[in-house]
């Protein structure tokens, strides 16, 4: 296969998985449904310093993902397509840039490998197919890694400048981490290298660097904290970096292990059964500088979040290229004789009998869920990771075929991938209460909410919801308008109730989730 052609294959599958259906899926989640409406609120008003949700000041995170979002929505319109649109380019680049790395410094194969890595992991597709500020992270993380090693290596001023610029661009879509990341990484591997020398260190330019990836992320930090008179600096600083360390927030929590299960066994599940192996291999040949910097990448990664007492599955993306790196490289050299290894063939089996049994699994996760207990024939689609399971068994130890068990794998975890985004997924998404809910509102009318607010509401109906504590408040507002819509949890019902001429119109479960959304109206036309 030409090198032209490989590329070609790449990007093409890199596309297919990150763009699948991006614009056929509601923007529900709430981080999703809050940076997109974020941005949304930028779009409209102009104002590109100060980041608002449904009129209250955002300090959650940094700007430049609502930058890419408000081009998305000038050029697309303001709906999912648009607010998605960069945030699935970012994916594509991020394979791209791994392919490319890896090409350079090992092999056509590894570099295939390792971009097939990502292709056919969900959940590092899953990350690019949402309006949020990691796949840019990602994206910004892994070209800094990368720019590093090639500036280390070529002492290419070129590669320096990307690496310092990436950083930069990375303080500007999520704060310091951007910079912890891969500066903590290249100190780690000029120690291990045995190269933390000043004639080193004068040459990568790290009080210089820093300062021009301060450049690219001040101006904006500046203006947004002479706009708020400090409050975003102070809540964005404090409480969503230092505090969201130290302690958990939202209930986001877990063992020190919860980062690894992430990891390993979410992002990595594609390649279970190599991925340790890979480490190990990493480590015996820790030598060669590639695999020493992207291995003590991911350590460095993994130990921070690990540390960290707020624990999410989407903090740890940015370790996934590298992982890749190391699996890709790993996977390209395996021979037939891998086969001989007892603990390889209990991986192995293990890792088939778990693509056999997992339309079991799904069936029964999707019985146990209140909101989509009635799709439990999703499950049917999961029937190709079945027969490839069984294919794996037959070719591993009857054909005794590595190569071919690794192509089966792959390719069945991209068609899953594909029929997930197309045909799964938004069945499932169809189930959600702004989905359910909205076409039973006239959306001409008022609509305000009570007590909480499903965050999806906002974006969809792009408009300001007014989100009341008290019941007189909802009162006033009554008088002011003829007919509206009460937004709120059914946990709250009762009191609404209380209200004069408000009537209970529908209710709707949110998705994952254990509340349940509320509409209740009023309506004077009608008496």
């Amino acid at each position: 296969m030409s090198k032209q052609l490989s590329l070609a294959i790449i990007l093409a599958l890199a596309f297919a998985v990150s763009f699948a259906n991006i614009g056929g899926l509601d923007v529900y989640a709430l981080d999703e449904a809050k940076n997109a409406e974020a941005a949304r609120a930028m779009f409209e008003s102009g104002d590109y310093v100060v980041p608002y949700y449904n009129g209250e000041l955002r300090t959650d995170k940094p700007s430049l993902h609502y930058y890419f979002m408000a081009a998305g929505y000038q050029v697309f319109g303001v709906n999912a397509f648009g607010a998605r649109f960069f945030s699935s380019l970012m994916g594509i680049l991020t394979i791209l840039i791994t392919f490319l790395f890896v090409r350079k410094n090992f092999s056509e194969k590894a570099a295939i490998n390792s971009a097939l890595v990502l292709i056919a992991s969900i959940h590092f597709n899953l990350q690019f197919h949402m309006s949020v500020p990691d796949p840019y992270l990602v994206f910004f993380t892994t070209w800094a890694f990368f720019s590093f090693y090639e500036a280390y290596k070529t002492h290419s001023k070129w590669h320096l400048l990307s690496y310092y610029f990436a950083i930069g661009c990375g303080l500007l879509t999520k704060g310091p981490i951007a910079l912890a990341l891969p500066g903590l990484t290249a100190l780690a591997f000029l120690i291990f290298n045995k190269d933390l020398k000043w004639k080193t260190i004068w040459r990568l330019q790290p009080f210089g660097g820093i300062i021009l990836s301060l450049l690219v992320a001040f101006p904006w930090y500046w203006s947004v904290h002479k706009a708020t008179d400090g409050a975003w600096t102070d809540d964005f600083f404090f409480k969503h970096n230092f505090s969201r360390y130290s302690e958990a927030m939202e209930g986001h929590e877990g063992l020190f292990l919860l980062t690894f299960v992430f990891v390993f066994f979410l992002g990595m599940l594609t390649y279970l059964p190599f991925v340790f192996q890979s480490l190990k291999h990493a480590f015996r040949q820790r030598k060669n500088e590639v695999l020493l910097y992207c291995g003590l990448a991911v350590t460095i990664i993994l130990i921070f979040f690990a540390t960290s007492s707020t624990k999410l599955p989407n903090y740890t993306v940015p370790a996934y290229p590298l992982l890749a790196v190391l699996v890709g490289i790993y996977v390209s050299q395996i021979k037939a004789d891998w086969l001989n290894n007892l603990g390889n063939r209990i991986g192995l089996i293990a890792y088939s009998i778990l693509m056999i049994g997992f339309p079991v699994g799904i069936y029964f996760g999707i019985q146990g869920d209140k909101t989509i207990y009635g799709l439990t024939d999703l499950s049917f689609y999961f029937i190709v990771l079945s027969i490839s399971g069984a294919l794996m068994l037959f070719y591993a130890f009857v054909k005794r075929n590595i190569e071919v068990v690794l192509r089966i794998n792959i390719t069945s975890w991209i068609v899953v991938i594909i029929l997930f985004f197309h045909l799964i997924f938004p069945k499932v998404d169809a189930e959600n209460p702004v989905s359910k809910l909205v076409p039973q509102m006239d959306t001409t009318a008022k609509i305000i909410s009570y007590q909480r607010l499903n965050a999806a509401f906002v974006f969809e109906l792009e408009r300001e919801i007014t989100r009341f504590t008290e019941l007189a408040e909802i009162q006033a507002t009554m008088l002011q308008h003829e007919k509206g819509y009460i937004i709120s949890r059914t946990n709250h019902r009762e009191d609404l109730e209380q209200i004069p001429g408000v009537q209970y119109v529908s209710e709707a479960r949110d998705l994952f989730e254990n509340p349940t959304t509320l509409i209740m109206m009023w309506d004077r036309t009608k008496e």
